[in-house]
């Protein structure tokens, strides 16, 4: 899962937010310097995107993709999900994508200072740049795509927006059956692990 997912399946718990979002920026050896509610935040980020990972409908949609984009067909199906998320995020969630968004980017921009480098300068862009709302349309999706092209220099990306046409009701498909079950292990994950249900 992209950044999105990970952000609204760890809300409302701030900690958990922000572990989430530094998930894929901070090493284990760095883990003991933040809160138990961050750490946490961060072994759920690493437990999303394993049961993302392994999931059967998630394979089926790399495989589906593979021809074309071989090992790059892991990183769209991540970009893909999170599209789709933006697009039914009413169908998940009680409160509306605009505020949700508005409200995550004020949760970490108060914890900037916990963030690794990395992660502030992400977030810095993100912000910046509307990320997260681009997520809703296609044009959006080209364009954050093109963006992950030019900055790590591996040009099939940019043209992950073929992928996404190619097979949109597929993938949306795939999606819509994939996502309540990813909600409901998180709902598990928070529900098993202490201090973690709360905001």
């Amino acid at each position: 899962m992209n950044y999105l997912a990970h952000l609204a399946l760890a809300y409302p718990n701030h900690g958990l937010v922000v572990g989430n979002f530094i998930g894929d920026h901070v090493r284990n050896k760095h883990l003991p310097s933040y809160t138990k509610q961050v750490q946490q935040g961060v072994l759920m980020h690493r437990a999303i995107d394993l049961f993302t990972d392994q999931h059967p409908k998630t394979i089926a949609l790399r495989q589906l993709l593979f021809g074309d984009y071989r090992h790059f067909s892991r990183v769209l199906v991540d970009i893909y999900y999170d599209h789709f998320l933006a697009k039914h995020f009413s169908q998940f969630y009680s409160f509306e994508l605009t505020n949700f968004i508005a409200t995550v980017e004020q949760i970490l921009l108060t914890n900037n200072e916990l963030l690794p480098m990395s992660a502030q300068q992400y977030l810095k862009g993100m912000m910046a740049q509307h990320w997260l709302m681009m997520y809703q349309d296609i044009s959006g999706i080209d364009h954050i795509l093109k963006m992950m092209a030019k900055r790590s220099k591996r040009d099939t990306l940019a043209l992950g927006i073929v992928g996404l046409q190619k097979h949109y009701t597929k993938i949306e498909q795939g999606f819509l059956a994939f996502y309540p079950e990813l909600v409901a292990y998180c709902t598990s994950l928070k529900k098993n692990s202490i201090g973690l249900a709360g905001s």
